[in-house]
Protein backbone atom coordinates (compact mmCIF):
# COMPACT_ATOMS: atom_id res chain seq x y z
CA UNK A 1 0.00 0.00 0.00
CA UNK A 2 1.12 3.55 -0.75
CA UNK A 3 -0.06 6.59 1.23
CA UNK A 4 0.49 10.25 0.34
CA UNK A 5 -1.84 13.21 0.66
CA UNK A 6 -0.80 14.73 -2.68
CA UNK A 7 -2.66 13.03 -5.54
CA UNK A 8 -0.02 13.94 -8.12
CA UNK A 9 2.71 12.39 -5.98
CA UNK A 10 0.58 9.33 -5.22
CA UNK A 11 -0.31 8.76 -8.87
CA UNK A 12 3.33 9.21 -9.83
CA UNK A 13 4.49 6.64 -7.27
CA UNK A 14 1.89 4.14 -8.45
CA UNK A 15 2.94 4.60 -12.08
CA UNK A 16 6.60 4.35 -11.14
CA UNK A 17 6.30 1.16 -9.10
CA UNK A 18 3.86 -0.57 -11.43
CA UNK A 19 6.75 -0.80 -13.88
CA UNK A 20 8.34 -3.31 -11.50
CA UNK A 21 6.79 -6.70 -12.34
CA UNK A 22 7.57 -8.20 -8.92
CA UNK A 23 5.49 -5.54 -7.12
CA UNK A 24 1.74 -5.61 -6.58
CA UNK A 25 0.15 -2.36 -5.41
CA UNK A 26 -2.95 -3.44 -3.53
CA UNK A 27 -4.24 -0.08 -2.30
CA UNK A 28 -3.59 3.65 -1.97
CA UNK A 29 -4.54 6.11 0.76
CA UNK A 30 -4.55 9.89 1.21
CA UNK A 31 -4.32 10.07 5.01
CA UNK A 32 -3.40 8.05 8.06
CA UNK A 33 -6.96 7.08 8.97
CA UNK A 34 -7.48 5.53 5.55
CA UNK A 35 -4.25 3.57 6.02
CA UNK A 36 -5.44 2.11 9.33
CA UNK A 37 -8.88 1.26 7.94
CA UNK A 38 -7.37 -0.53 4.95
CA UNK A 39 -4.82 -2.45 6.99
CA UNK A 40 -7.53 -3.63 9.40
CA UNK A 41 -9.44 -5.14 6.46
CA UNK A 42 -6.65 -6.46 4.25
CA UNK A 43 -3.23 -8.03 4.82
CA UNK A 44 -0.36 -5.97 3.40
CA UNK A 45 3.31 -6.94 3.40
CA UNK A 46 4.66 -3.39 3.11
CA UNK A 47 3.21 0.09 3.61
CA UNK A 48 4.94 3.05 1.96
CA UNK A 49 4.02 6.13 4.01
CA UNK A 50 4.51 9.88 3.73
CA UNK A 51 4.96 11.79 6.99
CA UNK A 52 3.00 14.97 6.28
CA UNK A 53 -0.57 13.64 5.95
CA UNK A 54 -3.87 15.06 7.27
CA UNK A 55 -5.96 13.58 10.11
CA UNK A 56 -3.13 11.27 11.20
CA UNK A 57 0.44 12.06 10.20
CA UNK A 58 2.91 9.38 9.16
CA UNK A 59 4.52 9.17 12.60
CA UNK A 60 1.27 8.53 14.48
CA UNK A 61 0.05 6.21 11.73
CA UNK A 62 3.26 4.21 12.02
CA UNK A 63 2.93 3.97 15.80
CA UNK A 64 -0.65 2.71 15.60
CA UNK A 65 0.17 0.33 12.76
CA UNK A 66 3.01 -1.28 14.71
CA UNK A 67 0.72 -1.69 17.72
CA UNK A 68 -2.11 -3.28 15.75
CA UNK A 69 -0.21 -5.07 12.97
CA UNK A 70 3.44 -5.48 14.03
CA UNK A 71 4.07 -7.86 11.13
CA UNK A 72 3.48 -5.11 8.55
CA UNK A 73 6.76 -3.61 7.33
CA UNK A 74 6.78 0.17 7.01
CA UNK A 75 8.92 2.32 4.72
CA UNK A 76 8.81 6.08 5.19
CA UNK A 77 9.07 8.11 1.97
CA UNK A 78 9.43 11.79 2.80
CA UNK A 79 11.30 15.06 2.36
CA UNK A 80 12.01 15.27 6.11
CA UNK A 81 15.59 14.41 7.11
CA UNK A 82 15.58 15.86 10.65
CA UNK A 83 17.42 13.69 13.16
CA UNK A 84 14.64 13.85 15.75
CA UNK A 85 12.01 12.56 13.32
CA UNK A 86 14.29 9.79 12.05
CA UNK A 87 15.15 8.64 15.57
CA UNK A 88 11.51 8.64 16.65
CA UNK A 89 10.47 6.49 13.70
CA UNK A 90 13.39 4.12 14.26
CA UNK A 91 12.27 3.66 17.85
CA UNK A 92 8.74 2.87 16.66
CA UNK A 93 10.14 0.25 14.31
CA UNK A 94 10.19 1.34 10.66
CA UNK A 95 12.06 -0.94 8.29
CA UNK A 96 13.04 1.77 5.84
CA UNK A 97 13.41 5.54 5.48
CA UNK A 98 13.83 6.93 1.96
CA UNK A 99 13.97 10.57 0.93
CA UNK A 100 11.78 11.79 -1.91
CA UNK A 101 14.79 13.06 -3.85
CA UNK A 102 15.94 9.45 -4.26
CA UNK A 103 15.97 7.76 -7.65
CA UNK A 104 13.38 5.24 -8.79
CA UNK A 105 15.99 2.49 -8.55
CA UNK A 106 16.82 3.35 -4.95
CA UNK A 107 13.15 3.18 -4.00
CA UNK A 108 12.81 -0.18 -5.76
CA UNK A 109 15.92 -1.45 -3.96
CA UNK A 110 14.52 -0.27 -0.63
CA UNK A 111 11.24 -2.11 -1.13
CA UNK A 112 13.00 -5.30 -2.21
CA UNK A 113 15.39 -5.17 0.73
CA UNK A 114 12.58 -4.69 3.24
CA UNK A 115 10.49 -7.43 1.58
CA UNK A 116 13.42 -9.81 2.18
CA UNK A 117 13.37 -8.98 5.88
CA UNK A 118 16.13 -6.37 5.83
CA UNK A 119 16.32 -2.63 6.42
CA UNK A 120 16.99 0.26 4.04
CA UNK A 121 17.88 3.87 4.74
CA UNK A 122 18.91 6.57 2.26
CA UNK A 123 22.55 7.63 2.47
CA UNK A 124 21.69 10.96 4.09
CA UNK A 125 19.56 9.18 6.68
CA UNK A 126 22.32 6.66 7.42
CA UNK A 127 24.77 9.51 7.96
CA UNK A 128 22.40 11.15 10.44
CA UNK A 129 21.89 7.87 12.30
CA UNK A 130 25.59 7.03 12.49
CA UNK A 131 26.56 10.53 13.62
CA UNK A 132 23.96 10.35 16.36
CA UNK A 133 25.14 6.93 17.50
CA UNK A 134 28.80 7.97 17.39
CA UNK A 135 28.02 10.91 19.67
CA UNK A 136 25.88 8.82 22.02
CA UNK A 137 26.49 9.50 25.67
CA UNK A 138 28.87 6.97 27.21
CA UNK A 139 27.64 4.86 30.14
CA UNK A 140 28.62 5.82 33.67
CA UNK A 141 31.69 4.29 35.30
CA UNK A 142 29.53 2.19 37.57
CA UNK A 143 27.70 0.55 34.66
CA UNK A 144 28.97 -3.01 34.04
CA UNK A 145 30.56 -3.82 30.70
CA UNK A 146 28.55 -6.07 28.39
CA UNK A 147 30.59 -8.78 26.71
CA UNK A 148 29.63 -9.84 23.19
CA UNK A 149 31.16 -12.93 21.66
CA UNK A 150 33.24 -12.81 18.48
CA UNK A 151 30.39 -14.41 16.54
CA UNK A 152 27.85 -11.94 17.93
CA UNK A 153 30.05 -9.05 16.80
CA UNK A 154 30.31 -10.61 13.33
CA UNK A 155 26.51 -10.81 13.16
CA UNK A 156 26.23 -7.24 14.45
CA UNK A 157 28.64 -5.96 11.80
CA UNK A 158 26.58 -7.54 9.03
CA UNK A 159 23.35 -6.16 10.52
CA UNK A 160 24.88 -2.68 10.36
CA UNK A 161 25.47 -3.29 6.63
CA UNK A 162 21.72 -3.99 6.18
CA UNK A 163 22.15 -7.76 5.74
CA UNK A 164 18.98 -9.79 6.29
CA UNK A 165 18.98 -12.82 8.59
CA UNK A 166 19.15 -15.07 5.53
CA UNK A 167 22.10 -13.08 4.14
CA UNK A 168 23.94 -13.39 7.46
CA UNK A 169 23.29 -17.12 7.67
CA UNK A 170 24.76 -17.61 4.20
CA UNK A 171 27.72 -15.29 4.81
CA UNK A 172 28.72 -16.95 8.09
CA UNK A 173 27.67 -20.48 7.11
CA UNK A 174 25.28 -20.82 10.04
CA UNK A 175 21.55 -21.51 10.27
CA UNK A 176 18.80 -18.89 10.16
CA UNK A 177 17.76 -19.96 13.67
CA UNK A 178 21.30 -19.41 14.95
CA UNK A 179 21.28 -15.86 13.57
CA UNK A 180 17.99 -15.19 15.35
CA UNK A 181 19.45 -16.57 18.58
CA UNK A 182 22.49 -14.29 18.32
CA UNK A 183 20.23 -11.27 17.75
CA UNK A 184 18.05 -12.20 20.73
CA UNK A 185 21.08 -12.71 22.98
CA UNK A 186 22.59 -9.35 21.99
CA UNK A 187 19.28 -7.59 22.68
CA UNK A 188 19.14 -9.16 26.14
CA UNK A 189 22.77 -8.37 26.95
CA UNK A 190 22.58 -4.73 25.89
CA UNK A 191 19.02 -4.02 26.99
CA UNK A 192 18.14 -2.87 23.48
CA UNK A 193 14.51 -3.19 22.39
CA UNK A 194 15.15 -2.99 18.65
CA UNK A 195 17.90 -3.00 16.04
CA UNK A 196 18.37 0.78 16.24
CA UNK A 197 19.07 0.53 19.98
CA UNK A 198 21.46 -2.36 19.43
CA UNK A 199 23.42 -0.42 16.80
CA UNK A 200 23.47 2.65 19.02
CA UNK A 201 25.05 0.59 21.80
CA UNK A 202 27.59 -0.92 19.40
CA UNK A 203 28.72 2.46 18.05
CA UNK A 204 28.92 4.03 21.49
CA UNK A 205 31.14 1.14 22.61
CA UNK A 206 33.35 1.26 19.54
CA UNK A 207 32.30 -2.23 18.46
CA UNK A 208 31.42 -0.88 15.01
CA UNK A 209 33.15 1.81 13.00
Amino acid sequence: MIADDHKVVLDGLVALLQEESSFSIEATAHNGRQVLELVRRHPFDICLLDINMPELDGIETTRLLKEERPEVKIIILTTYDEKEIINRLLQIGVAGYVLKNSTRQELVNAIKKVAEGGFYFSDEVQTSILNDYAQAEKPSKGEPEVMLTRREIEVLDLLSQEYTNDDIANALNISFRTVETHRKNMMQKTGASNLAGLLRYAYSKGLLK
